[in-house]
């Protein structure tokens, strides 16, 4: 009974991880993500200029996650949505992976991995859509794998340096984290050794962590910009988004409901790391704290926090509470055990597959966030020119109407526009003094905005220059008299979508 007692829990794990992992709905990057790369830095239709968009074509582009994107673009062809939906699955099955082989290093009680693993999965949820973002997440998991469990030829680290160093410089922007990891471990550490002596660090030695930093550091250069891609990220980390919320603080009153998974995971670890009588040395609790802030700070950050704080907390943990834990555990009779992780498991596997889902094994567009029947509306009316339209629509709207349509502003951002097209977005947007300049001063024909803002209000007041020709219950279209006069008004044809109204 014991042994199907153990399968039983291993499945309970990989059924919460897909239940997890195989969250279909489509974010606002999406279409940028799987159509902005279809083609390598060296071959003809790589983009290194601003070319889906008509307020600065020639603005350079400094794609800093090029190659992330271009494997899901190669997903999309062999696999159409499925196929993204399998490649970041099973991106998250491999940090947990690494994190349950560190585990069993340790040797964890069999409980504690458990909790441990439900804890780390559910927090790593949030924002598990279908981006680049994964990559990041595995090559955090391989370096705090290799730090804690280090290989023992030194070379076999500084080789992983210089492989990881330059994928993820190319997969994903976040590869500064890379050298975080490595800069916060070789101070910590040289901190521990000063206070406690020569022999106090476990692990990597901070003279071999140093090499492995700087080559890391090197490697990350050999990208399509070089050093310049260094600079980009310099400047975007320094820029504030208080537009998108996961790069909002956390706030444990407006964001405990989203994100009691990561509050409960904070505060076993704060817990375990305290109380526990296992050896705490300065390295890790440092490595713990520097995540943990960071997840505080901007909360797109919370699921790095939870990969950290798998490989440190469970030796905490494990002194702590196993004990207690086994001792529960051995209470409950084998059979009701094999029943309880048999209901688990059933009810993962119907949430991955049903919970809010149509269509499972596909990506959905949410048509409660994106304007599907506008989009419908252009698409069958072959609607083409300059399209301002809302933020979080433009990929959408260029992965549907590039090269008919260009575009104002995308997700994209700092890394394609400069600051003059984004002022004058964000002005036209909020409605500032000078909101207007979004349409006077650039070659402007059409206007998508969501029918619950402001300036959709305001755009309907100017009915002798914009005209409102369609609308559904997400965004309102409205086109610049005299730019579409080749549309015959009497045979525009209004998509099979509900609550679409056509204003002639």
């Amino acid at each position: 009974m014991q042994s199907i007692i153990r399968a039983l829990v291993v499945i309970a794990i990989v059924a919460f991880s897909l239940r997890t992992f195989s969250d279909n709905k489509a974010d606002v990057d999406l279409w940028g993500n799987a159509g902005f790369v279809r083609a390598l830095p060296w071959q003809d239709g790589y983009h290194f200029t601003n070319t889906y968009s008509y307020t600065e074509p020639d603005n350079p582009w400094i794609n800093h996650e090029w190659l992330g994107e271009y494997l899901l673009n190669r997903a999309y062809q062999v696999g159409g949505n499925s196929g993204m939906l399998l490649l970041k699955m099973v991106l998250g099955f491999l940090v947990i992976g690494l994190i349950a082989a560190s585990m069993r290093r340790q040797k964890i009680a069999a409980t504690v991995q458990v909790l441990m693993l439900l804890l780390i999965i559910s927090t790593m949820g949030y924002g598990f859509s279908t981006r680049p973002h994964h990559f990041t997440y595995c090559m955090l998991a391989t370096w705090m794998y290799l730090l804690i469990h280090p290989p023992r030829a030194h070379r076999v680290l500084w080789t992983v340096a210089a492989i990881s160093g330059v994928l993820w410089a190319n997969l994903h922007g976040a590869y500064f984290i890379g050298a975080l990891v490595l800069l916060v471990y070789v101070a910590a550490a040289l901190c521990e050794r000063r206070a406690r002596g020569d022999s106090a660090t476990s692990g990597v030695a901070p003279t071999v962590a140093v090499v492995a930093l700087l080559i890391f550091v090197a490697a990350t250069f050999i990208n399509p910009y070089g050093v310049q891609l260094w600079g980009f990220m310099f400047q975007s980390a320094a820029k504030v988004r208080p537009y998108l919320s996961e790069w909002a603080m956390f706030n444990p009153m407006t964001h405990a409901a989203d994100h009691a998974d990561f509050m409960a995971l904070a505060t076993v670890s704060c817990l375990a790391l305290v109380a526990s009588r296992a050896p705490r040395g300065i390295v890790w609790p440092v490595m713990l704290l520097v995540a943990f802030g960071f997840a505080i700070a901007m909360r797109r950050n919370i699921p790095l926090f939870a990969i950290v704080a798998g490989f440190v907390v469970p030796p905490h943990l494990n002194r702590l509470a196993a004990p207690s834990l086994q001792r529960l555990w051995s209470r409950v009779a084998p059979l009701a055990a094999a029943l309880a992780l048999s209901a688990f498991i059933a009810l993962s596997l119907h949430t991955a597959w049903s919970r809010d889902k149509m269509q499972p094994t596909q990506i959905e567009i949410p048509q409660d966030r994106f304007p599907v029947g506008v989009m419908r509306f252009m698409l069958e009316n072959e609607l083409r020119g300059n399209a301002l339209i809302f933020f979080d629509w433009a990929e959408y709207a260029i992965w549907h109407l590039h090269p008919r349509c260009k575009v104002f502003l995308d997700g994209r951002y700092r890394s394609a526009y400069g600051l003059d097209a984004i002022e004058a977005y964000f002005g036209f947007l909020y409605l500032a003094e000078d909101w207007g300049r979004a349409l006077t001063e650039y070659p402007t024909d059409m206007v998508m905005v969501h029918v619950e803002s402001d300036v959709y209000d305001r755009m309907e007041q100017l009915d002798d220059a914009w005209e409102l020709i369609v609308k559904d219950h997400v965004a309102g279209l409205f086109l610049r008299r005299g730019a579409h006069d080749y549309l015959d008004r009497a045979a525009l044809r209004v998509p099979a979508v509900k609550n679409v109204e056509l204003f002639p």
